[in-house]
């Protein structure tokens, strides 16, 4: 007996060390394309662009298990004009809206306790950051900022737009990513730039978690040195990025001695926020 549970031990550790591998000496690559006409964010995919967008759909495997065969099948395609960075999704499911889980409707949601997909960019290709825009099939936004894997900062909010559409074989989400919203280095003229990009979509009614490219169980989509190279992009010289955001605020009082009104007050507050971020190098 104690022969066969040292073999089991061992065999058990094997197998764990199994689910590690190192990054690709050459990363995948993979291709965005100039959209000729206007996109309109509405999760339909349906302008001609899209259609002739290439399909990404060879995810990986992490949850529950390591590798083999998956359940939810997800497509994307990317494009780009020459302000925003379009990413648009499919994700199968053959119940519809039935088998979608998803616990609120917040900004900044939890992303472990939701149906949800993912695009994390390190458009700097420093291997160590990323910047991540998450949603669910009911448009929801989540975005973060990921420092090598290991701490994220859910207090970053960027300017970007995503909209949905239910439909009965999955769901479609249509990403808008303004170039402004994302730091990157001065490209040179006449010359495409590369960045380092990861999706993951994790399927919560089975909790199945699928990523793209390959990265190992034991890591997560954050961990930019398994990134694809996403190549064929022409951006914009990154300027200062200024961004006003309006509030106002209302305030009511009202106290009372018995029935006697002693004191009310009604009062109005209009204001605002403002970033000016100065150079592409800071958030």
């Amino acid at each position: 007996m104690f022969l066969v549970l040292l073999g089991y031990g061992f065999k058990t550790e094997a197998q764990q060390e199994n689910n590690y591998f190192p990054p690709p000496v050459i990363p995948v690559e993979i291709i965005a394309s100039r959209a000729f006409g206007t996109i309109q964010i509405d999760g339909k995919l349906d302008e001609t662009d899209w259609a002739n967008a290439p399909e990404i759909s060879d995810f990986y495997r992490v949850e529950p298990l390591q590798g083999g065969t998956y359940n939810y099948k997800t497509t994307v395609k990317i494009l780009f004009d020459d302000r925003n960075l379009y990413v648009g999704v499919f994700c199968e499911d053959s119940l519809g809206s039935k088998g979608y889980q998803v616990q609120d409707l917040r900004r900044d949601f939890l992303p472990n306790e939701n149906e949800v997909f993912g695009i994390q960019i390190d458009a700097q290709n420093t291997k160590q950051y990323a910047v991540s825009f998450q949603t669910t099939p009911y448009s929801n936004q989540l975005d973060l900022q990921n420092f090598n894997d290991n701490n994220s900062d859910f207090d970053w909010n960027a300017l970007w737009t995503v909209r949905t559409q239910r439909v009965e074989n999955g769901y479609y989400a249509e990403f808008a990513i303004p170039f402004k919203t994302i730091r990157y280095d001065k490209p040179e003229a006449g010359k495409h730039v590369s960045w380092g990009i990861t999706f993951y979509r994790l399927a919560r009614r089975d909790f199945e978690k699928t990523v793209f490219p390959t990265i190992p169980q034991s890591l997560s989509q954050y961990r930019m040195t398994y990134a694809a190279k996403l190549i064929g992009l022409e951006v914009p010289t990154p300027a200062a990025n200024i961004r006003i955001e309006p509030y106002s605020l209302y305030q009511f009082d009202e106290n009372k001695s018995g029935n006697s009104l002693t004191d009310k007050n009604n009062n109005l507050k209009v204001g605002g926020d403002a970033k000016w971020v100065i150079s592409p190098m800071l958030f």
